[in-house]
């Protein structure tokens, strides 16, 4: 589109706030931000010139002086229609004074009127404030003197667009001179674009890992939208050709649908899978599903597998591939603990993300592993109520006069990934459903995993080597399918303080399980 007076109206960033997410990650600046920052966690900067007190600034200053800043202080600088209100000849001082609040590695994001699209300077309706006319690659002949890698470099006539979207990123100038251009491109390779789009935790990624080899075999160039806590789970897998990263809460809950639907327009294809299990086949108190009856609910999704409800919505296969990738130092890492352990190992996920993911007898069935086998003990949690939990299990342990020596406790010791590499190479991995599980589903690795709020048609019908333990049918909650961050829709045992599903799972029938499955590595 071209710029019209009868047309052309709005925010101007909003119209490209969705691809600045990338970018605009970390603490920044929105600078001559006016009536709105682009996104919430941005610093505003403004002199009100245009809109006095109606400013949404958080710093009341010109755009050429960034001097309460320090240097290499921000990781990125926006600015939206702003540019051509500085004289042409102040504009290399304004982009040296953004550049030396930027780190190294920080992005400078650009959105300008361009001159092919927009009324040039003393043109009937052109803005009587503009001091020079933009075409595309002036920038870029300014920031030569620089040392830049050019992201983004779009001319945008769309609906109610006349602008250009132009993205560097700062690079160290003792390795660098001039300006490298590696802009996003429509077809990279000549492959259609595809975007997968999961926020979550380490299971909903892994799930999401089984249907990427099934989209590159169909040819696609898939890019994975998601935070960078979950990028960590998928790091290494080597069919997501590129991230679209954003942070945790920098795109607001009631903005996810508009920014889902303006980054679409770049994509041939795009599978949101976010709340594809939660809310859809788990309810949350929110849903109409968590105010049905047991029985209805177990009806209407005790039936549904969440692989194939995964594969189904990316309308690929049911050929599953769920898997975690180490990187070679974590699996050198993970074989080289191994060797040291001296024994068979059993690497027990002590909780989950729920309080119904926690066995009271924990305990009990380790004591009986250390008496009646030969097994060595992993224990594994998250850093926080799960590391309180490994402590009161390993000292209640310690104070039975279990031997120590062979039990280590690595919950808040080792990250994630570390654990998540070490599953590949145990003996036997044990726990509630939670991410380590999942990451091994599909592997030859021996698992016993015990359920609470998911039946074994829901989780582990496709899953080898694996032995599935459910609470006794008189347990009439079980499952729930439902998800629970508190107890105020889960039973709860009065005898063990657990949940009622986990609480009925008997210690013998567990310990059974893990030793059979010992026994299986053992070749007996």
């Amino acid at each position: 589109m071209t710029w019209s007076l009868e047309t052309s109206n709005g925010f101007e960033s909003d119209k490209i706030a969705a691809l600045v997410v990338p970018y605009t990650r970390g603490v920044g600046l929105d600078i001559g931000c006016g009536m709105r920052r682009c996104w919430p966690h941005m610093i505003g900067v403004d002199s009100g010139h245009h809109f006095g007190a109606r400013s949404d600034a958080s710093v009341r200053g010109e755009g050429d002086d960034l001097s309460m800043f320090a240097d290499g202080s921000m990781d990125f600088v926006f600015s939206s229609h702003l540019l051509e209100h500085f004289p042409r000849e102040k504009v290399p001082a304004v982009l040296a004074e953004w550049a030396r609040a930027l780190k190294v590695g920080g992005h400078l994001v650009l959105y300008v009127p361009s001159a092919n699209l927009y009324p040039r300077v003393g043109e009937l309706g052109a803005n009587p404030d503009h001091k020079w006319d933009i075409h595309p690659g002036d920038i870029e002949e300014i920031l030569e003197g620089g040392a830049w890698t050019q992201l983004e470099c779009e001319e945008r006539d769309g609906t109610n667009e006349y602008s250009l979207f132009l993205v560097f990123r700062k690079e160290d100038p003792e390795r660098m001179y001039g300006v490298s251009r590696t802009p996003w491109g429509r077809n990279p390779g000549g492959k259609k674009r595809c975007l997968v789009i999961r926020y979550g935790a380490i299971g909903d990624q892994i799930m999401v890992s089984s249907i990427l080899p099934e989209l590159k075999k169909q040819g696609w160039h898939v890019t994975y939208n998601t935070t960078p806590d979950a990028q960590q789970i998928l790091l290494h897998d080597p069919n997501i050709d590129e991230w679209l990263l954003q942070d945790k809460d920098q795109v607001p809950n009631e903005q996810l649908g508009p920014y889902w639907d303006q980054i679409a327009e770049r994509y041939d294809k795009v599978i949101n899978l976010c709340e594809s299990i939660e809310k859809r086949l788990l309810a949350t108190a929110d849903t109409i599903e968590d105010r049905m009856n047991d029985d209805a609910r177990r009806r209407i999704l005790g039936n549904v597998n969440y692989l194939e409800r995964t594969h189904d919505l990316a309308g690929v296969p049911h050929a599953f591939h769920s898997k975690f990738y180490p990187s070679d130092l974590e699996r050198v890492q993970a074989e080289h603990f191994k060797r040291q352990a001296g024994g068979p190992v059993v690497l027990w996920t002590i909780n989950g993300s729920s309080n119904h993911k926690v066995y009271p007898f924990t305990n009990t069935v380790i004591r009986w592993l250390l008496d009646r086998t030969p097994a060595r003990i992993v224990l594994t949690a998250d850093p926080g109520i799960g590391k309180v939990l490994q402590d009161a299990i390993m000292e209640t342990l310690a104070t039975d006069g279990a031997d120590m020596k062979r039990i280590w406790g690595v919950a808040g010791i080792w990250p994630i990934r570390q654990a998540l590499a070490f599953a590949q190479v145990a003996d036997v991995v044990v726990g509630p459903e939670t991410g380590v599980l999942n990451a091994v589903a599909l592997d030859k690795v021996p698992k016993v995993i015990y359920l609470s709020h998911s039946s074994a048609t829901n989780l582990t019908k496709h899953w080898r080597s694996a032995r599935t333990i459910t609470p006794p049918p008189s347990v009439g909650c079980h499952p729930c399918h439902r998800l629970h961050y508190d107890w105020s829709r889960c039973h709860k045992s009065e005898a063990t303080g657990a949940a009622l599903c986990a609480s009925e799972i008997k210690p013998e029938g567990l310990f059974r399980a893990i030793a059979m499955s010992l026994g299986a590595m053992k070749g007996s």
